[in-house]
Order: structure tokens, then C-alpha cells, then sequence
């Protein structure tokens, strides 16, 4: 068929047998669509990850104080001689056994100084009892926003069709669905997913826990609400944002979970169940076609699908011209059939090749037979 037949065509179309089919066609189409979407608050991951470099910097470089312990203990037990020492023997000179000649003193007793770092101060155990809570806030959330954001839409269409040409009785039942999803959790501007930023998390702050500070500090005192405003606290940039972390698990809303759940039900809605009248009959063609006893001549059958196309053409493109629009379709039918051609001159390549292998192997087969 060439481009002026086609064109013909749409000019001259009989429609009899077609409505004839169509007017006696008892349809029903039902289109049934659901929409369900989940959506979780991720800010918590994002403070977090802001928080994360300046606990870091906390727990590489913990504050200590020294503790200092002293007792009066016989000379021969001193395990050094300080300053401490000898200010305490000028100030308690009854702890002089004897003085020689030379002025050499030898005590019965000194004050024996023992002095040691220690990470237990208020500071520390604040954050200490801030990484207990954290990781805490953090398991149950990971569990919580388990399932992930997301949006799924499913769409099920139901349609029958009863019709009767002359003798014949034609039937038709469909059911379609369609199952659409889609992941809202969205990447970071480093281009990581939800699940990939949690796994970091995790990791971090399991190596936190790790560490020799918090081993250190595991039995000291937890620090409660309201936290004292200590002049660290207040003034250190890197336990001011320990203290916003804080701040913001404490005040957490755990109704972070948004919920969306909408269906809707069409029934025999005219314009879909027009179309899907004409793809019934074009069923009915694809079908007829097997069979050389055609009801209906070719020409007819081609003139109604074709017809569909361009009242579908027309209602949503209302604006093109005549003109237009055989343009459009002389250059689809022109793509179609150089792509028609092409699937032609391959499947006669391949069963060439096929036909020139079975005749190899054939030969083959009779030079060892002889």
C-alpha cells in the first residue's frame, strides 16, 4: 500500500459492518486505581550527619583533669620526693627523725604525692550519656523508616464485550494491571541514598562506642536533662553542637510518619469504553485474520483502525490543519515502512545463515559416513 492509498482511505471509508459490530456490542469496562503513599521525616539523619565530625573532634581530644591524692606515709614507702613534699616537712617539722651535722635531714615521715589523669568530669559524661542516647534514637529509628518512603499505584481494568455477527457469536473478557512505585527517600547532594547514609551512621557511631574514652567513662554517672551550662559547654563550638543533638533527640516529634491512601472506581465511562470497543474489534480482526474465510474484506478492516487513529489524532490535536496532518502521517507511514523493510531483510539474513550451517553440517555428515 502506498501513501496516496492510505490517504485514500481516510477519504472513503465504509462503516456499515463496523457499526454493525460495534452497535450490537453489549460492553462493559470497570477501571478500578488505588494510590498509597509513605513518607518519613529524615531530618533527624541530617542533624545528625552535621553532628557526627564535631563529636568526633570531642572524643580524639577528651578534656582531663588531674587528680591529685595525698598522704602521709613512712619515709622508706614514699615513692617521690615533690615539691609538695618538702613545702609539707618545713611546714610540719615534727615529722623530723634527725638532723646531722652537716644538715642533712632525714624525716620519719613526708607527704607522699600521687598524681593521675582522669576523663571523669561533667563534660565527658555529658557526652557520654549524649552517645548512649544517640545511639538508641538511632536504633529505633532505623527500625521505624525501615520499610522506607515511597509512593505505589496500581491501576486493574476490567472489560467484557458480548457481539453477533450473522451466525457468529464473539466474546470477549480482559483484565489488565498495572503496578507502579516509586522510592521518595531521594538522594543526598553527595548523591547517597537513605539507606547508604544510615549504614555511615551506624558505622561511626559504633566505632564511637568503641573507643578507649567511652570504655573509660562506661560505669561513670549518666548525665539527665536539664544540662548544666558549663562555661565548655557554652563556649566550645564542638560541645555546642554536642548540646543541639542533644536538644533536638529530647524534642523529637516521633509522629514523623505521613500517610496517604486514595482509590477511586470508574464505571463505563464513555470515552474509554468507546476505545475500548474499537480495540475489541480490532481483537476481532488480528483473530479473523487467521482464518481465510474472512467476514469482513481487508480494505474495511484497515479503513476502521485507521479511522480510531485519526479521531484520536483529531480531539487531542484540534489545532493542526489538513495539511498538517498527511505530513505527520506520510512521514510515520515513510519510518514504518523503511523499519518493516529492514525486520524483512534480517529474518531472510538469518534463515540464510541458518539454511547455509544445516547444509554445512549436512556435508560434514556424509564426508564421515564415506
Amino acid at each position: 500500500m502506498n501513501k496516496n492509498e492510505l490517504l485514500n482511505l481516510l477519504d472513503n471509508t465504509d462503516s456499515k459492518a463496523i457499526e454493525q459490530f460495534c452497535g450490537s456490542n453489549d460492553s462493559h469496562v470497570v477501571i478500578n486505581s488505588s494510590f498509597q503513599s509513605v513518607e518519613y521525616d529524615y531530618s533527624w539523619i541530617d542533624k545528625i550527619e552535621e553532628t557526627l565530625v564535631y563529636l568526633d573532634n570531642i572524643i580524639r581530644n577528651p578534656k582531663r583533669f588531674i587528680m591529685q591524692e595525698e598522704e602521709v606515709v613512712p619515709v622508706e614507702k614514699a615513692k617521690k620526693i615533690s615539691q609538695e613534699t618538702i613545702k609539707h616537712l618545713a611546714q610540719h617539722t615534727d615529722l623530723i627523725q634527725d638532723v646531722d651535722e652537716d644538715g642533712t635531714i632525714t624525716p620519719s615521715k613526708v607527704l607522699n604525692v600521687h598524681k593521675e589523669e582522669s576523663f571523669d568530669i561533667y563534660e565527658n559524661r555529658f557526652i557520654i550519656s549524649l552517645l548512649n542516647n544517640l545511639n538508641y534514637f538511632f536504633t529505633l529509628r532505623k527500625q521505624v523508616t525501615a520499610s522506607g518512603s515511597y509512593a505505589k499505584k496500581k491501576k486493574v481494568m476490567t472489560y467484557t464485550g458480548k457481539t453477533k455477527l450473522g451466525n457468529e457469536e464473539v466474546n470477549i473478557s480482559l483484565n489488565m494491571q498495572t503496578n507502579f512505585s516509586e522510592d521518595l527517600g531521594g538522594v543526598s547532594s553527595s548523591g547517597e541514598s537513605v539507606e547508604q547514609r544510615i549504614a555511615k551512621i551506624e558505622l561511626v557511631v559504633g566505632d564511637f562506642l568503641k573507643t578507649p574514652f567511652v570504655k573509660e567513662l562506661a560505669n561513670a554517672a549518666p548525665v539527665k536533662s536539664p544540662i548544666r551550662k558549663t562555661n565548655t559547654i557554652l563556649k566550645n563550638p564542638n560541645f555546642q553542637k554536642a548540646l543541639e543533638l542533644w536538644e533536638f533527640i529530647e524534642q523529637y516529634d516521633v509522629k514523623d510518619k505521613k500517610e496517604t491512601n486514595d482509590s477511586k472506581e470508574s464505571v463505563d465511562e464513555e470515552k474509554t469504553k468507546n476505545r475500548m470497543d474499537g480495540a475489541f474489534f480490532l481483537d476481532y480482526v488480528i483473530l479473523n485474520e487467521l482464518d481465510n474465510n474472512k467476514t469482513y474484506k481487508k480494505d474495511q478492516i484497515n479503513r476502521y483502525a485507521l479511522k480510531k487513529l485519526m479521531e484520536d489524532f483529531i480531539a487531542n490535536n484540534r489545532n493542526h490543519s489538513m495539511k498538517e496532518f498527511k505530513k505527520i502521517l506520510q512521514e510515520e507511514f515513510k519510518l514504518a515502512l523503511e523499519k518493516e523493510e529492514k525486520t524483512d531483510k534480517e529474518i531472510i539474513k538469518r534463515f540464510k545463515n541458518l539454511l547455509k550451517h544445516y547444509r554445512k553440517n549436512k556435508q560434514d555428515a556424509f564426508a564421515y559416513l564415506r
